[in-house]
């Protein structure tokens, strides 16, 4: 599975992370909980993810559907990731 290309830009609505990511909108809300991913809302209430968010979503999706992890497994992953990057 090749990676998108994320558009070189600072927001997004959630349907255009959806077809960066070519999932449903739905899928990105559940993910969201899971991972505790909480993206800001604009003035009229809409999620607006920051590009950092929709890495994030990009990896959350490839140790899904690539490396078959589990919610939970992944939910873990991601923690541990994120300890490795505060240490560097």
């Amino acid at each position: 599975m090749a990676a998108p290309r994320i558009p070189d830009k600072f927001y997004f609505k959630i349907g255009e992370v959806s077809r960066i990511l070519n999932v449903k909108p739905y899928v990105l809300r559940f993910w969201e909980t899971e991972s505790q991913l909480s993206p800001a809302k604009n003035r009229s209430q809409h999620r607006v993810y920051r590009r950092q968010d929709v890495e994030t979503l990009l990896t959350i999706k490839r140790l899904l559907y690539v490396e078959r992890f589990t919610i939970e497994g992944a939910r873990t992953r991601l923690k541990e990731i994120a300890r490795a990057r505060q240490q560097m």
